[in-house]
């Protein structure tokens, strides 16, 4: 275990050094022959994309989809690259705008639940949120889903949190860690745009023309250890760079009714993929779950 662990870190690293001029050519040819075998879950790209867009001509589907890809293949050469970036390269190939309103909040030590979909680049986020300020730098803990592969995993969390001040945990452990640093000043990072597992546990709502089962968690951790919700708008600016607006969606949180932090964050998502729908992550089978009919009988008590 150890030995393939230190292979593979070795390996990972080397390749990351590889510089992005080769890494976006080959990228390029890649993405044009991801395109034309349609190899990779192409079927659920295209189905996606329609039943999200009817208005759209089939030829405008497929420019999306093209787009897609040639996305898709960057991003996993970025993944690969942040394996040796320095603190000067991920400031400045993942910049942060912190809004005058967050950073007030920043500056008052709150807590925060930062918002971040599958939209752009969120591979860098954990390493890119170190420097989202220059003072009162809060400790920042992503939420994410574990890999089956013990030892993928383990060299994915390493690479995500190789910079002081970040720490991933797992979605089971959400509450226990939270807990657990909570007379600190954190950050907590939340990816709440997949599928959830469990129907009943989800918020249901319309969300780009459908009805859609939304985690929850967003909503029931920014009210139960207060942590104000703030939304992460996310700019592809070139090839490789990014640029990440954060906008607050309401500063106390249990003040908000029932359901509208969760509205809201999915909105503001929505908004984001009809600007550029090609940044979005359209190979997740998003809508394979359907609200149950007696969600309403068996759903949690609202909170």
């Amino acid at each position: 275990m150890k030995f393939k662990y230190y292979f593979l870190k070795a390996v990972f690293w080397l390749l990351s050094k590889i510089p992005f001029w080769f890494y976006h050519g080959l990228s390029t040819l890649i993405g044009f022959l991801f395109i034309k075998t349609k190899i990779y879950r192409y079927k659920v790209v295209m189905d996606n994309l329609r039943k999200s867009f009817p208005d759209k001509s089939e030829k405008e589907i497929q420019k999306i989809a093209n787009k897609f890809y040639y996305h898709f293949v960057d991003l996993l050469i970025e993944s690969i690259k942040a394996f040796s970036f320095s603190k000067k390269t991920i400031k400045k190939r993942y910049k942060i705008n912190t809004s005058p309103e967050v950073q007030k909040l920043l500056d008052e030590k709150r807590d925060l639940a930062i918002i971040l979909p599958h939209y752009g680049n969120w591979e860098w986020s954990a390493q890119g949120f170190n420097f989202m300020t220059e003072r009162n730098q809060p400790f920042g803990l992503a939420i994410y889903r574990p890999l089956k592969n013990k030892l993928m995993d383990t060299l994915m969390k390493e690479n995500r949190t190789r910079f002081a001040g970040s720490k991933m945990i797992a979605k089971s452990d959400a509450f226990k860690e939270i807990t657990r640093h909570k007379d600190e000043h954190i950050i907590v990072g939340f990816a709440a745009d997949q599928s959830p597992g469990n129907s009943y546990n989800a918020y249901w709502m319309e969300f780009l023309g459908r009805e859609t089962g939304v985690f929850f968690g967003v909503e029931k951790f920014s009210k139960q250890f207060n942590l104000a919700p703030v939304y992460a708008h996310v700019k592809k600016v070139a090839r490789s760079r990014y640029e990440i607006d954060f906008e607050l969606i309401n500063e106390e949180p249990n003040e908000t009714p029932y359901g509208y932090i969760t509205e809201k964050h999915m909105k503001l998502l929505e908004a984001d993929i009809h600007k550029k729908p090609h940044l979005w992550l359209w190979t997740h089978k998003r809508w394979k779950h359907s609200k149950p009919l007696d969600y309403e009988q068996k759903r949690p008590q609202k909170q």
